[in-house]
């Protein structure tokens, strides 16, 4: 007996897959816009949908892969309606090589493209702003409450904080832990405290040193 299924027709699932793919990418480009860069998305324990900065990077280059591939495919399956529309297109205009005659359109968008490309390089407004508001959440002007002490703090020890700041460590432990935050050890460090107590190392840093708490920073 069958299940009655219907067989997956290829050029419906391409476009399907197309349009998917597309909608993830965009998504996915989106959220990376407003994300912190580098060490910071980690000291602040960045993350849209339970997914951190590395995931969303994951995410957003294997759809565009396979929004290119898809899009690759959906041409393939569509040549010749594409081949045929162009002579008819030929047909209607009395050209003989109308291939080599752009349309209004494609030249009004040229264009556009041109303009845009120019003036992003020109710093033209609104185009700089664009930019200059990736430029702020790349250094983390709306997440971060105190900013990391050095590169690549998230992965500093609590000896080595120590160490850094003047602070003595059993002093340090008993900051954390009036802050919710039991250190183990000396050589943990900030970000594997972090991720002990579903905390940001920068939460962690803040306990150490015995300031006001704080929870993972969101966008």
């Amino acid at each position: 007996m069958g299940l009655g299924l219907q067989p997956v027709r290829s050029r419906r699932f391409v476009t399907n897959l197309l349009l998917l793919s597309f909608l993830v990418s965009a998504v996915s480009g989106v959220v990376l816009f407003f994300r912190p860069e580098g060490s910071l998305a980690r000291w602040v324990g960045w993350s849209v949908f339970g997914l951190d900065k590395k995931r969303w990077e994951a995410v957003h280059l294997v759809f565009v892969a396979a929004f290119l591939l898809a899009s690759i495919a959906h041409i393939a399956y569509n040549w010749r309606p594409l081949i045929a529309h162009l002579r008819e297109r030929a047909a209607a205009l009395g050209s003989a090589r109308p291939m080599l005659r752009p349309s209004r359109e494609l030249l009004a968008a040229v264009a556009v493209i041109g303009a845009v490309f120019a003036g992003t390089l020109a710093e033209w407004q609104p185009l700089a702003a664009v930019v200059s508001l990736r430029t702020a959440m790349k250094d983390g002007a709306f997440v971060t409450t105190t900013p990391p002490p050095m590169p690549d703090a998230d992965r500093v020890t609590v000896t080595e904080l120590c160490g850094r700041t003047g602070l003595a460590e059993a002093q340090a432990i008993a900051n954390a832990r009036a802050n919710g935050i039991e250190i183990s050890s000396t050589s943990m460090t900030l970000a594997a405290g972090a991720r002990a107590h579903a905390r940001s190392p920068e939460a962690v840093y803040r306990a150490i040193l015995g300031q006001q708490d704080g929870r993972i920073a969101r966008p």
